[in-house]
């Protein structure tokens, strides 16, 4: 393969080995010069709005390099503004991650005709779901410049691990049914629907870890924090099942991690959701702020542990075939190949 420059851009990007806000992306990088190609990067590493400023100013310095063969852009049309305007005659490619595809072209018309701009602009376009492909075909995307690509999960870092050797180095009990989510403390991630089927659980822990302010909840609700980078694939194998009740959703990295490591996941059927998980082959789908239907699957896991093991070893199996890391950042190469 020639060498080629790309020019990266996004608004979210990890600032420090701890930080986990797009460390997607930063794994994709990471692949990408582990091939050879050589990467540049104009990326936002903080929470704060006054972060945008030197973002652009980097933005706008990295579009004028004259060494850069392709522009990508992450995160839809913050991270791609500059991009679109001064892409001269370089090829730019834009990917959807989640609520850029599926909620904010939706949400006015300016927003959609923002969006418009931008997909007219693209040479490519990527998106990590049929379902976010499908929504931007619906306001005028080209279908022939689509590609669906999420970004994927290191299957030999999520692997599986003893259960109980994983529970001890977090003094988590032994024998207790525990379900875990990873994720912003969040409304629109499920949290309250988490804590009404944890009610309906006592005798069952449900780990919370991320970011947010922390609810009321009953005693068998933990909330542990934002987990260190480093410690989430044996805080993913600690648990029997892994619970993502979220009420919109891209392509979650969480799920393809848990269904790496054989762990199978109750979620709902929205977004990417569906194409990742197979009902009752590596999870439970369940329809979105329905705290029933969350308690009524974590009852059917518990009364069925056979079939839940089951789920997790096709659950692996199904990320190495169809998610793994390396197997689709060579599909992205290929895009760039074809575009150059």
């Amino acid at each position: 393969m020639d060498p080629y420059t790309v020019a990266l851009f996004a608004n979210m990007y990890p600032e420090s080995p701890s930080d986990s806000r797009g460390i997607f992306i930063q794994r994709m990088v990471e692949k990408l010069e582990s091939r050879g190609v050589i990467v540049k990067k104009a990326v936002k590493t903080n929470y704060h709005l006054w972060g945008y400023a030197p973002f652009y100013t980097s933005s706008f310095r990295l579009v004028l390099d004259p060494a850069i063969d392709i522009l990508q852009a992450h995160y839809i049309p913050h991270s791609s503004i500059i991009p679109s305007i001064f892409k001269l005659k370089r090829p730019l490619v834009l990917k959807f991650h989640g609520d850029d595809g599926r909620i904010y072209p939706f949400e006015n018309a300016f927003n959609r005709s923002l969006t418009r701009f931008m997909l007219r602009r693209a040479d490519h376009i990527i998106t990590v779901s049929n379902e976010i492909r499908d929504r931007l075909i619906g306001i005028g995307a080209n279908p022939e410049k689509i590609t669906p690509l999420s970004s994927g999960v290191n299957t030999e870092l999520f692997t599986p691990q003893s259960r109980k050797e994983a529970r001890k180095k977090f003094n988590f009990p032994l024998e207790k049914s525990m379900y875990l989510f990873i994720g912003r403390i969040h409304p629109w991630k499920g949290i309250y629907e988490i804590i009404e089927a944890a009610r309906d659980h006592p005798d069952a822990i449900f780990i919370i870890a991320g970011p947010g302010k922390i609810p009321p909840h009953p005693v068998n609700c933990w909330f542990i924090g934002q987990a260190a980078v480093k410690s989430v694939p044996d805080l993913i194998n600690s648990a029997d099942v892994s619970v993502l009740p979220s009420y919109t959703e891209g392509i979650s990295n969480f799920i393809m991690e848990s269904l790496s490591c054989e762990v199978p996941v109750i979620t709902t059927d929205i977004g990417g959701n569906p194409e990742v998980v197979r009902h009752h082959e590596t999870g439970l789908l369940i329809p979105p702020r329905d705290s029933r239907a969350l308690s009524d699957a974590v009852a059917w896991m518990r009364e069925h542990p056979d079939r839940q093991k089951e789920m997790g070893r096709k659950g692996r199996a199904d990320m190495i075939t169809r998610y793994n890391d390396d197997l689709l950042i060579n599909k992205l190469i290929a895009v760039h190949q074809g575009l150059l």
